[in-house]
């Protein structure tokens, strides 16, 4: 074995990897952020354009977790009208 050190690619950093999420959907990482924190907060479909498209763009490229592809989904299916908007409790 060799003493060398083991050289590591920079591009292979979490920074490097957000990096190019942002290049392939044509988005500030603070955009992806928003639209992430979003998906988990909203219960009805209140997204404008360029967030709509984005999130598009987002699930095409399979960038989404789990949790906001599921959002993702039950959001757009409540605004084609095929799932009810979830009523609280108290009312």
């Amino acid at each position: 074995m060799t003493d060398k050190p083991i050289m590591r690619d920079p591009m292979d950093s979490e920074q490097a990897r957000i990096l190019d999420i942002c290049q392939y959907v044509n988005a500030t990482k603070e955009e992806i952020d928003h639209i992430q924190y979003k998906l988990n907060d909203s219960i009805e479909f209140n997204f404008n354009e360029r967030e709509c498209a984005l999130l598009y763009r987002l699930a095409g490229f399979d960038l989404l977790n789990s949790s906001e592809s599921k959002m993702a989904i039950m959001l757009m299916a409540q605004k084609l009208g095929n799932i009810p908007i979830p009523k609280e409790d108290n009312e």
